[in-house]
């Protein structure tokens, strides 16, 4: 009996997670990942933020910014550009006479213009700002989506070898009735096939175990995992204007209002800029004569550009009108996904205790079924039947204890809550 309590207490108790650590997989094929008690989710999150490809384009965004600071900070509205002009004789005629012009322009600020460029200038760097923030939020919910990918397969796997375990022991015990002739050889045959039927599964589970391990190396580009991070349910119980995606997009919108102000300035044909120019003529009118010198001012300035500049105004307004679009449609996404996620959180707890007291009945139903297969009052088939029952129970329990802690993570991640 020694034997049969051992195997209940198994099943009943649970073996530990660290059972099989140590114990050489089932198959060749192994991606290397050490779990770290020091690492926590937001140390898994900042690192993969920095290896991110994503990550480029905030960069690119602060660099546009600072670019735009540097344009709206300038005292002239463009480069200043010297000119110089030489006319002489006509080929063949030695008259003497000669003209020189030189001249400088400055490109002038329209009136409101350097304030709509320090318009779009503030705008984009809220918007790097912002989308900072947002991408860690992404990255969040990839780092929290491929951690408890891998949870649930580590699961799945240590149950398939628990499980394999406990049908390893009854095949056993079955051997050496089967020798001493209490029960036929059929019986040892079929304890056989489930055994070999619960490795080849144990086999599938490790072959998912090592692919999230994969999924996992080449999202974060790291070979440590927590060991721990589960998380606290956040007390946000709405979408709000801070949520990180909402506050890009709009600062993307604002950033757009900005530069279609800024459009109304450009044209897609000629040149609708002020220019004012200070220069000097000289001119020599013969042989010999007196150079004459002299000072040039010039004023541009332009009018009637509504016309060539309506394209790049309808332009922008298009952009502006997609970036209002795509907020309502975030917004409305979000709105979804949180009552998704309310109820998946609901519906876990829900599941969790269900298993949990199915797990109980079946384990004290196949401790009696063992009872009565030892005292040969059941045959093998009944007893494979109730541990079948007792098995897929444990599997159930220990998949929603995993996906109630996996839906505390995602309704974190849809309310906006960094780690």
């Amino acid at each position: 009996m020694g034997i049969v309590t051992a195997w209940i207490m198994v099943l009943l108790m649970g073996w530990s997670a660290s059972v099989y650590a140590e114990e050489a997989l089932l198959m060749p094929h192994h991606d290397e990942l050490t779990y770290d008690p020091a690492l926590t989710l937001g140390d898994v999150v900042a690192a993969t933020e920095k290896v991110y490809p994503r990550s480029h384009l905030v960069s690119a965004l602060e660099e546009e910014s600072s670019a735009w600071r540097k344009r709206a900070g300038g005292l002239l509205a463009g480069p200043v550009m010297l000119g110089a002009t030489y006319s002489g004789d006509q080929v063949g005629d030695d008259t003497g006479q000669w003209s020189i012009d030189t001249d400088l322009t400055f490109m002038i600020w329209k009136w409101g213009q350097r304030a709509a460029a320090k318009q779009v200038a503030g705008q984009a760097v809220r918007y790097a700002q912002a989308y900072r923030r947002a991408l860690k939020l992404q990255v969040a919910g990839l780092v929290r989506e491929a951690l408890w990918d891998l949870q649930m397969k580590k699961v799945d796997y240590e149950t398939a070898r628990n499980v394999l375990a406990v049908n390893q022991q009854l095949t056993d015990v079955v051997r050496k009735r089967v020798e001493a002739g209490d029960l036929p050889r059929t019986d040892l045959l079929l304890a056989q096939t489930h055994l070999l039927q619960r490795r080849s599964e144990a086999v599938a589970a490790e072959a998912e175990w090592m692919h999230a391990r994969r999924r996992y190396l080449n999202l974060t580009r790291m070979d440590r995992a927590p060991a721990s991070f589960a998380e606290t349910l956040t007390d946000r119980k709405a979408i709000g204007l801070d949520h990180p995606l909402l506050a890009a997009i709009t600062a993307k919108l604002e950033e757009e209002k900005a530069r279609a102000e800024w459009t109304k300035f450009e044209s897609d044909t000629g040149n609708q800029q002020v220019y004012f120019t200070v220069g000097s003529h000289h001119e020599h009118t013969e042989r010999g004569g007196q150079t004459i010198n002299g000072m040039v001012a010039n004023l541009t300035l332009p009018f009637g550009g509504g016309t060539y500049q309506a394209p790049n105004i309808a332009s922008a307004r298009t952009a502006l009108a997609e970036a209002e679009a795509e907020r309502g449609d975030l917004f409305r996404r979000l709105e979804r996904d949180l009552h998704e996620a309310r109820h998946a959180l609901e519906i876990a707890r829900v599941q969790k205790q269900q298993a949990e007291a199915r797990h109980q009945l079946a384990a004290e139903n196949l401790a009696l079924g063992r009872k009565a297969f030892e005292a040969g009052e059941m045959n093998l088939i009944d007893l494979l039947k109730i541990q079948l029952l007792a098995q897929e129970a444990q599997r159930d329990l220990e998949a929603w204890r995993v996906k109630a802690k996996s839906a505390v993570a995602q309704y974190n991640q849809t309310v906006g809550e960094l780690p």
